[in-house]
Parts: structure tokens; sequence; C-alpha cells
């Protein structure tokens, strides 16, 4: 499978396929895409910012302590 996004202009407007494909059928999908970013990702520090730190929670060293593999 090939992903590939990028924006053509009158000098590159090709894609270039792997060598995994050649001499074989392949299907080309091509689409325009919006650039704007999904909100969540523009203001993506906002995520955090709304998450009070809890000391309470228990760090990733407490969790392996007494985690079942480590009985």
């Amino acid at each position: 499978m090939l992903n590939e996004v990028f924006i053509p202009d009158e000098n590159h407007h090709s894609i270039e396929l792997p060598k995994e494909f050649y001499g074989k059928k392949v299907q080309v999908i091509a689409f325009e895409i919006n650039d704007a970013a999904p909100k969540a990702i523009q203001n993506e520090g906002s995520f955090w910012d709304d998450i009070d730190y809890n000391p309470d929670f228990p760090s990733i060293e407490e969790i392996r302590k007494t985690a079942w593999p480590a009985k």
C-alpha cells in the first residue's frame, strides 16, 4: 500500500511507485484534502491544560511494582 500526500504543480505532478508495484495492476485514487486541521489538533496543548495533575494517581513505577506479572 502506498499513501502519499503532495501538492502537484506544473513541474511535479506524478507519483513514483515502489518497485514492488512494477508489472502489477494498481488502483490510484486522488482527491483534494482539506488543509484545516481538526480543532483538537490546532489546539493540541489545550487538552493537557484542561487535565488537572492528580498526585494521588500512581506513577508508572508504582503500577509496575504491584502488577500481576511481577508477583
